[in-house]
């Protein structure tokens, strides 16, 4: 899960970063990549507006996804696992016990049998 919300935070990061690039104080830089069709799709003011509100979307995006990632780590150092993980350290628990009470091989300095000659 960490590693999924890790990749969400960087892609969301790398759009915060395009919109907010895109923007100018004058409202006329995303007609600088697009060549103007920008303004004739969305109006004067209309590119102005969807990058302001762009922004606010994935800013909002971010910040959660900074608390969901800040709720995985303190998981991670609490301890705190899931079913899933706790399942496979009992039953790694139980093999070892297991593998304890079988009873060893014999050991001898004797070759087990005659060696094979082509």
């Amino acid at each position: 899960m960490y590693l999924f919300l890790m990749i969400i935070h960087v892609i969301i990061s790398i759009g915060l970063i395009m919109v907010i690039l895109a923007q100018s104080s004058k409202g006329g830089a995303l007609d600088g990549f697009v060549g103007g069709t920008a303004s004739n799709i969305l109006g004067g003011q209309g590119a102005s507006k969807f990058l302001k509100q762009t922004t606010q979307i994935l800013a909002v995006l971010f910040v959660v996804n900074c608390i969901l990632l800040a709720f995985q780590l303190r998981d991670a150092k609490t301890g705190t696992t899931s079913k899933a993980v706790e399942q496979m350290k009992k039953e790694a628990v139980e093999k070892d016990i297991q593998e304890e009470e079988l009873p060893a091989l014999p050991t001898t300095d004797e070759p087990l049998g005659e060696p094979v000659t082509e």
